[in-house]
């Protein structure tokens, strides 16, 4: 019997309509022994009832004690790298990942986020994720039930973290990538790239670009040292 446990993935539910998946989650975590998980913005009553009955002994003690947060970015905000599961495709929907590589693809604290029953992940909580992941499944009956999903993903890293047991070199957290981008976008700003609309849709593709990239903290220092000396030239020559 593996003692391996799940320490650096975050499963985290995202506007939970139905209690019984809730309990079957926290079921899972025991089952798979994922250290972290979280609930966010629950839509029913799952301290109490049906849920309860679907965890049972120490699963139990765990959805008592499941944090719960009213916005995703509080959920992820120490993650290095955010994998958002999705049924549907589109242009903002495209997977980047497959989950049969996911474990080895990812190092670092990575958060697992699986969105609501019957409309998934919105638009908002898609841009916060630096990956998109799509289960497999017959074309013919595609749909597969919340918890169902969780299962298949939590058996699958389980494996693939018990395969490979290697060391994760240390890289930055969401939260420290952000002081970075406020940084990037002040530079977009004094070289005029807000005169033609805000910059603000061309830096969500840049921070997904640099989520990607697997940064270190020295890579930030090296950055910002580049977005302080383009300020700096730039407002010599306003000056001149």
């Amino acid at each position: 019997m593996s003692s391996l446990r799940l320490e650096r993935f975050r499963a985290i539910l995202v506007g939970t309509k139905i209690p019984e998946n809730i309990g079957s989650f926290a079921r899972l975590l025991e089952n798979f022994a994922v250290k972290e998980a979280a609930l966010v913005s629950p839509q029913c009553e799952w301290r109490e009832g049906v849920s309860q009955w679907m965890a049972t002994g120490t699963s139990r003690e765990r959805l008592n004690e499941l944090p719960v947060h009213d916005h995703l970015t509080d959920a992820i905000q120490d993650c290095n790298f955010v994998v958002g599961f999705t049924a549907r495709a589109g242009k903002n929907r495209r997977t980047s990942i497959k989950l049969e590589e996911l474990a080895q693809k990812l190092p670092g604290k990575v958060a697992l986020v699986f969105g609501r029953e019957d409309f998934c992940l919105l638009a908002p909580e898609i841009d916060q994720c630096t990956h998109l992941c799509a289960l497999d499944t017959s074309t013919d009956f595609p749909a597969l039930n919340l918890s169902h999903s969780v299962a298949v993903v939590l058996s699958q890293i389980f494996n693939q973290e018990n395969q490979s047991r290697r060391g994760h070199s240390k890289l930055v957290t969401t939260s420290e990538m952000e002081p970075m981008i406020e940084h990037l976008r002040t530079m977009m700003i004094e070289v005029g790239l807000n005169q033609e609309g805000n910059p603000e849709r061309m830096l969500v593709r840049l921070r997904k670009i640099f989520q990607r990239a697997e940064l270190k903290k020295q890579d930030l220092s090296l950055l910002r040292g580049l977005y302080s000396r383009v300020i700096s030239e730039v407002k010599g020559l306003k000056r001149s």
